[in-house]
């Protein structure tokens, strides 16, 4: 078969659909991955057929001061908006005579490209929170104890707001393509038999979801060894560590956090490697209890650790639980609240702290629960052994293409 894939957003929205397009194309078919044009060199490295899509995500993300502020989230529209109008103009020239086409995070286009084009469509969700229920709220809304009747009503909400804002722009485009309109956009994004390419271990498919869906697991990319002896080194010096990161937040946020969380690590008698995403001298770079580390692969690292803190994206929280590590969440946008209401209701970590409301005082006790809590250690090593990430991959490439 022939496959295009295609995918928006930082990092964590490229990685899964790299897995999967490498599993594709071993399974013997002839795939296109198109993203954000900053990770077409890493792609092509890996061996997968890459082509660029839209603007670079990371310039973008890197350019915010924080990610929290009212300021953020309209540019954060803006930007999507953008992408949407681009992504009517360059999909029809980039998809050919493909016999399927799968689009995941911010392609918000590409249903309305496939329709036009008479080629079977399917889209990936990453986490069950994109599907409509009244078990959880619309993404946008940060709080994840809401009664059902608040959740059901955040839906509505949208739904109503999409008519002047996402259904608008996507029928405009689709007018376009001599399309006729559309009433419902996300269900028309979400398309027929979603895959919800999360694990059942950490959220399920809600109950009341009324669309065709199948929940194969998430999909993670199994990157080559990273030789660096000096982590090595850090690591074998004492016991196990804290991580922490905060991969697709702005450079800015992300240094403004860093005396707070090697502070917090010292109360609890911890040493900390942090994932350094900014350029530049760190204060903290030749102290002894804290190493700085770029682009090192997660899967490689987290079992190593004794406690992972992030702001709890799809992937790392996937890999947070396969890895078999406590977790401590701090969400800054999306469905990273969700994330972190699922890992602590799972025991798998504590309670997530709000990036708005983080102090050393709430890291530090959510520090010591994790390390003293029997329970989440457990569970973690227990969930970690139940987790079978070829077992995913081959679901998902079988519902695929079967």
């Amino acid at each position: 078969m022939r496959i295009f894939l295609a995918t928006c957003g930082s990092r964590g929205d490229v990685q899964p659909m790299l897995a999967l397009s490498l599993a594709l194309q071993a399974s013997g078919h002839d795939v296109m991955l198109a993203g954000p044009p900053e990770k077409e060199s890493w792609a092509k490295e890996l061996g997968c057929p890459y082509t660029m899509l839209g603007k670079d995500v990371t310039a973008f993300v890197d350019n915010m001061k924080d990610a929290v502020s009212f300021k953020a989230g309209i540019k954060f529209i803006s930007f999507v908006r953008q992408e949407i109008i681009s992504q009517f103009e360059i999909l029809p020239e980039l998809i050919k005579n493909e016999d399927l086409i799968i689009g995941s995070s911010l392609v918000f286009a590409l249903s309305s490209i496939a329709e036009a084009k008479s080629i079977p469509y399917r889209y990936i969700a990453f986490t069950p929170q994109l599907l409509p229920s009244r078990e959880h709220p619309f993404p946008v809304v940060q709080f994840q104890q809401l009664p059902e009747w608040c959740n059901k009503l955040s839906w509505d909400m949208a739904k109503i707001g999409d008519k002047f804002n996402l259904t608008l722009l996507v029928n405009k485009g689709r007018k376009k393509i001599d399309l006729n309109p559309i009433k419902d956009v996300w269900e028309h994004i979400l398309g027929k038999n979603t895959i919800v390419a999360a694990d059942k271990q950490i959220a399920k498919i809600p109950c009341d979801n009324k669309n065709k869906c199948v929940q194969t697991g998430y999909m993670h990319l199994d990157l080559p060894p990273k030789s660096l002896p000096e982590l090595d080194n850090f690591i074998a010096a004492g016991s196990a560590p804290i991580f922490a990161g905060f991969g697709s937040m702005p450079k800015t946020d992300q240094k403004r956090i860093v005396p707070l969380l090697v502070e917090a690590a010292r109360m609890v008698k911890k040493r900390i490697i942090i994932a350094k995403f900014w350029e530049g001298f760190s204060e903290f770079s030749n102290t002894g209890d804290v190493f700085l580390i770029q682009k090192y692969p997660h899967l490689k690292l987290f079992s190593k650790m004794s406690i992972v803190i992030h702001h709890g994206g799809a992937g790392t929280t996937a890999t947070c639980a396969i890895c078999g590590v406590p977790q401590i969440i701090v969400p800054h946008i999306l469905d990273q609240f969700y994330h972190g209401r699922k890992v602590y209701l799972s025991h798998l970590g504590a309670k997530p702290i709000w990036r708005s409301k983080l102090t050393i005082g709430k890291l530090v006790s959510a520090l010591t629960y994790c390390l003293d809590n029997d329970t989440i250690q457990k569970t973690a090593k227990a969930m970690a052994n139940s987790i079978d990430s070829e077992k995913n991959l081959r679901l998902t490439v079988k519902n695929l293409t079967d």
